[in-house]
């Protein structure tokens, strides 16, 4: 369904079509794969017409879904005044110095006269009242007046209003009126605003004065990027390390296994902690302010954790693609953005590259692999887990740096070689930096702070030997390398090239054979050399 799902959706992006005549036809053509389906014979017709009728059915899906794009003649014409009616879905940033809330909201009303049309999203920047302690909450209902001014970018262009651009957004609402709020948030969108501005003040326990850690540790565990500096970005952006500040796999993947040792010490069954865990682990993603990258992660491990409750077999490639499959349904102008293509290419290169590698190379350097595992002595346990270990780090890092470095090449204007060794050491760390961090979160929410800030000290010591890994691979000639004007369309003829090459080794077997498996890594360094060169 998702090959369908999301080629349907690019159509209805570019191509117009009565809908009315969509579905009839992707109802035949899913009918005709039924037909099929009863005749093995027809195996590879079955996969055809059900791959056309998903491919029709999510193109009329995707034509009722997507607001009109501006047309390039509207863009053109100059900002002017509107009054607007929206729903604040993001709040990025709220009261700065000047009082300022930024975020962005879905248009649910708008003067006649106004660019935007309902169901537009748009990005907004507004006014906050006088009071010092007013901040603006998503799930607000807002009516404002103000200036709207069409965003503009060249070619090749790399900044927020790009990004902005990628998901639909083509228009900024600003120097707005009094802000006059219809409806206010719901209980529950307040009491996790409320909850995170606590757990901010948890996470800042004990902290000495005139340190940053503060800052990359509030950033790490809630999202909030603003926090860090601006050298503190670049920093971790060259290294490819960002993605540690995102709420994302890692982070939701280390809190369910907390969440999940915590309800097996408790003796919960094991098929019955789902039920317990998922909605803990849902609350924490609504607290840290439930961004696109949180919820993709929380799909996908809500898909692999509940085939435990379901006692269904568990397979993380089902899981994957399920996840996809439900965030594109409620969200589909998802499959344009960065995020969404980073997080899921990464995962699915791990999946089917990362973990075969790491099978082929512990097969190959195993310390002990001609002797019989219950003659081992504790020396030779020891070495080979550690072997062991390292061999998987290396593999999931590998994996994950061959799927991102070609978009990283040609969206960032960098690649980052040295990324490959230093998120094998900084993944762990950034690991008990999460579990210190959720640790320390519950323990002051039962009233415990000494231990709160015991715990927060534990991370801060963690996170200052990640800054100094990520300062000493800075120092390293060639960590990495500038890009600037590497061609986009190289970038995701690598990925593709890339993730067609890794199904193409399991589809014909070949995937635990030492030499084949070097052929994805070759391809991807190949299309990385070929856009250097044809880079300005």
């Amino acid at each position: 369904m998702l090959p369908g799902l999301i080629t349907g959706l690019c159509i209805a992006k570019t191509h117009q079509a009565p809908v009315s005549l969509l579905l009839p036809c992707a109802l035949v053509a899913l009918l005709a794969s039924l037909w099929c389906n009863q005749h093995k014979q027809l195996t590879r017709l079955w996969l055809c017409c059900f791959f056309i009728g998903t491919t029709l059915s999510f193109w009329a899906y995707g034509l009722e879904r997507f607001p009109a794009k501006p047309h390039p003649t509207t863009l053109a014409l100059p900002e002017r005044e509107a009054t607007l009616t929206f729903r604040v879905e993001r709040v990025l940033g709220s009261m700065t110095v000047y009082r300022n809330s930024t975020g962005i909201a879905k248009v649910s009303e708008a003067t006649p006269t106004s660019p935007v049309l309902a169901k537009s999203r748009i990005y907004f920047r507004v006014k906050s009242p006088e009071q010092s302690d007013y901040m603006l909450r998503r799930g607000q209902t807002l009516k404002l007046t103000g200036i709207l001014r069409p965003i503009l970018i060249e070619d090749g262009e790399d900044s927020f209003a790009a990004y902005l651009k990628s998901i639909g957004i083509h228009y900024t609402f600003e120097r707005t009126s009094e802000l006059r709020v219809l409806k206010e948030a719901s209980a529950f969108d307040r009491f996790c605003m409320r909850m995170n501005e606590r757990f901010d003040e948890y996470l800042r326990l004990g902290a000495p004065a005139n340190t940053h850690l503060t800052n990359v540790y509030v950033a790490m565990l809630l999202g909030k990027k603003a926090a860090l500096s601006d050298e503190q970005t670049e920093r971790f952006r060259m290294t490819g390390t960002m993605h540690f500040f995102a709420i994302s796999g890692l982070h939701i993947g280390v809190i369910a296994t907390v969440i999940a040792q915590f309800l097996l010490l408790l003796r919960v069954p094991r098929h019955f902690s789902p039920w317990v865990g998922l909605p803990l682990l849902y609350l924490y993603v609504e607290i840290t302010g439930a961004s696109p990258s949180a919820v993709r992660a929380f799909l996908m491990a809500a898909c692999f954790w509940l085939s435990y409750a379901l006692t269904r077999q568990r397979s993380p490639l089902a899981a994957l693609a399920s996840s996809a499959v439900a965030v594109l349904w409620i969200a589909p102008e998802q499959v344009w953005s960065l995020g969404f293509q980073l997080s899921y290419t990464v995962v699915l290169s791990i999946l089917l590259f990362g973990l075969p590698l790491h099978e082929v190379l512990t097969k190959r350097f195993h310390p002990n692999q001609f002797l019989p595992e219950a003659d081992w002595s504790q020396s030779q346990r020891s070495r080979a887990w550690i072997t062991d270990k390292l061999l998987l780090l290396f593999s999931i890092s590998i994996a994950a740096w061959l799927a991102s470095a070609p978009l990283s090449a040609g969206l960032f204007g960098f690649i980052a070689p040295g990324a490959i060794w230093l998120n094998m050491l900084l993944i762990y760390l950034a690991a008990l930096v999460i579990t210190g961090g959720v640790i320390s979160l519950s323990v002051a929410a039962i009233g415990f702070t000494p231990l709160c800030a015991f715990m927060n000290h534990s991370s801060w010591v963690c996170i200052s030997i990640m800054e100094w890994l990520i300062q000493l691979n800075l120092s390293i000639p060639g960590s990495a390398i500038n890009s600037d004007g590497f061609p986009k369309t190289i970038s995701y003829i690598g990925v593709i090239g890339f993730i067609g090459l890794v199904f193409w080794l399991h589809l014909n077997r070949l995937r635990f054979r030492s030499l084949a498996i070097l052929i994805p890594p070759v391809y991807v360094i190949f299309t990385l050399l070929l856009g250097l060169i044809y880079s300005p």
